[in-house]
């Protein structure tokens, strides 16, 4: 493999006696394609809401995909970068890039969800408070799932780090956002 570490290539891809693909974890295509991906859902999810949304959802479409548009274009490289790191990396760099993924998700299921859960039964009746909270367990599991035994600890350092910083920031960046948003 001509000194390759083994998760630098993909061996479900080779059959008997042939040769697994080469990958380069340092292309520089990784942030790109996180944005390329990020972009695109976007402008699908809307291009779906403007030919089958009714109502306040088609009436706030355009304003809606400007601040996600936003949030693609910069999360859309970290993110893309943070994939790469997973699935090439080691040691505490696949946890950080794991816990980036880990932290958005909960961040974003208890900054958004907490107010929804205050009623206690709101989860089971509310399909938002569902979503939130359902994120925020996700978000909780996913180190787990995706790191090696020896790599949880770290990813769940980050992810308790990561969670805060982004728990603080989304309040801010969304007025941001919506500010900029506004002006179209």
């Amino acid at each position: 493999m001509d000194g390759l570490h083994p998760s630098q290539c993909d061996r479900r891809l080779a059959g008997p006696g042939v040769r697994p693909r080469r990958v380069r974890p340092d292309h520089p295509d990784r942030g790109l394609r996180g944005l390329i991906g990020l972009v695109s859902a976007v402008v699908a999810y809307y291009v779906l809401i403007g030919v089958f949304g009714d109502g306040f959802r088609a009436i706030g479409a355009s304003h809606a995909a400007t601040v996600w548009g936003a949030v693609a274009l910069l999360a859309g490289p970290v993110f893309g970068l943070a994939g790469s790191t997973w699935r090439y990396g080691h040691g505490r760099l696949r946890a950080v890039a794991v816990a980036l993924l880990a932290a958005s998700l909960i961040a974003e299921g208890v900054v958004f969800g907490a107010p929804r859960w205050a009623g206690g039964d709101q989860v089971l009746t509310d399909p938002g408070a569902f979503v939130l909270a359902a994120e925020a367990i996700l978000g909780l599991i996913l180190p787990w799932v995706l790191l090696r035994r020896g790599e949880r600890l770290a990813g769940y350092v980050a992810v308790a780090i990561l969670a805060v910083a982004a728990a603080l920031a989304i309040g801010p960046l969304t007025t941001v956002l919506r500010a900029i948003a506004d002006t179209f």
